[in-house]
């Protein structure tokens, strides 16, 4: 039996990708927490309502989170995801609304409730990690609750894509990031550098969707698929489709798709200069911080099976 599990994330083209993988796998979240990142956050919460609408799953609550980072000035990624933050996929002609506007005390309330009753809850954060720091500082005993907390962002091995040394999601809210990764918490990483090493081929991923009988979905998940092999191409690439938030929802579904991992204490460098919001890995454990998963390689097949599953998931 898994636990019930809240989907926290900044609703980019991949983070669409990972929550339609998330649900073909059978995972309907209890709830859904928005964060700003990719978008603003209210164009965050629209692109996730659009997830939900299109898989036939408007059921699930959607609560807003935080809008701005704990410190610094906000960054986005609109470059990369569309100034509507996936692409300009199809969407469909009307949405749910929000169930809440305060993911951080539904996250508090969650957490602290599950601790009471002797559970847990997991929590996917495919974005920064703003709400669930904010919810600890408020609260450090939450953690009693939490189950598994499953992170794509972060580097392993320093090599960022936002600066030369970090990685956009932890970029985005250095202190929040610290926050997180100073909690004792378990917690496994989808690092940023494996994103960059596990991927298909467009034609490949063309052909898989193009297998697939019309359906809207299937319209909506070929054009999240064609903009993020355009940003492979923008960035020099040969226009291949890499997991990157997908592979966090695809280790979450499958652990034993992981094939190397290390464990590490992860503290994240908040100084001003070139180094802020790299994570640096320590497996020593000689930082102080709690010990974690990170994962360096996984099954590609596997990967590709459960991407496949969802293309055209509909409730």
């Amino acid at each position: 039996m898994r636990n019930p599990v809240i989907f926290d994330s900044d609703g980019g083209v991949d983070d669409a990708q990972a929550l339609q993988m998330l649900l073909a796998g059978g995972v309907v979240p209890m709830a859904i927490t928005s964060v700003f990142g990719n978008v603003s956050l209210a164009a965050a919460t629209r692109n996730l309502l659009t997830v939900l609408e299109v898989t036939g799953h408007g059921d699930v609550p959607v609560y807003t989170g935080a809008a701005v980072p704990m410190v610094q000035p906000v960054i986005d990624a609109t470059h990369i995801h569309g100034e509507d933050g996936l692409g300009g996929a199809p969407r469909p002609a009307s949405i749910p609304a929000p169930a809440g506007d305060d993911a951080v005390t539904f996250l508090r309330e969650t957490f602290r409730n599950s601790a009471a009753n002797g559970t847990k809850t997991d929590i996917i954060m495919i974005g920064p990690l703003t709400n669930l720091a904010l919810a600890l500082r408020l609260e450090p005993a939450i953690t009693a609750g939490i189950g598994r907390l499953t992170i794509m962002g972060a580097t392993v091995y320093g090599r960022g894509n936002t600066t030369p040394a970090a990685e956009f999601n932890i970029c985005a809210d250095p202190e929040a990031a610290a926050v997180v990764f100073q909690a004792d918490i378990d917690t496994i990483v989808v690092p940023w550098e494996p994103c960059t090493t596990h991927f298909i081929s467009r034609d490949a991923a063309r052909a898989m969707i193009a297998a697939e009988a019309p359906s809207f979905v299937r319209d909506f998940s070929s054009a999240l698929l064609e903009h993020a092999c355009k940003t492979d191409e923008f960035y020099g690439g040969d226009g291949k489709f890499k997991y990157v938030d997908p592979f966090a929802i695809a280790v979450y579904l499958n652990p034993d798709l992981v094939t190397k991992t290390i464990k590490a204490s992860v503290d994240v460098s908040l100084a001003l200069g070139i180094t802020r919001g790299m994570t640096v890995v320590d497996p020593s454990g000689r930082l102080g911080t709690p010990m974690i998963t990170l994962v360096e390689t996984g099954d590609v097949t596997q990967l590709t099976a459960a991407y496949k599953a969802s293309i055209s998931y509909h409730a």
